[in-house]
């Protein structure tokens, strides 16, 4: 049997993040694109391959501003990938948005913007990394 220092919780999240890549996502792409639900989807280009994807996130908009929680951390590829184009295409109720200005910033600053409701759960869930970024007119 092979011992880890990985906790418990950071190996759930990894079967979780296979099981939304494979399954989860491909429901909530489909929601999100028909403009109904909480998720919105985020299109962006791979940093070495120039390929485009897709990814969908729970993002909150608030007039010029969007955040978007980092539940699995910094180190996820869309967000990687955000972080080196400067911004991307926000799929968002059947709009296509171009969000720039991409900036990791922690659940404080985060907690400014959002409403009370939506911070407090992101507290809950241990969230403490997000992605906040400013919408083009």
């Amino acid at each position: 049997m092979v011992q880890t220092n990985r906790s418990l919780r950071d190996r759930f999240l990894d079967g979780v993040r296979v099981f939304n890549k494979y399954i989860f996502n491909h429901f909530t792409l489909f929601i999100a694109r028909r403009g109904t639900g909480p998720f919105s989807v985020v299109v962006h280009r791979g940093r070495r391959s120039g390929r485009r994807y897709q990814t969908p996130v729970m993002a909150s908009h608030m007039g010029e501003t969007v955040i978007v929680p980092l539940t699995y951390g910094t180190h996820v590829d869309w967000l990687q990938n955000i972080l080196a184009q400067g911004g991307c295409e926000i799929i968002w109720k059947k709009r296509i948005l171009k969000a720039i200005e991409p900036e990791v910033i922690d659940l404080e600053s985060a907690a400014r913007d959002l409403p009370a409701s939506r911070s407090d759960l992101f507290q809950r869930f241990e969230i403490d990394r997000f992605l906040r970024m400013r919408l083009e007119p």
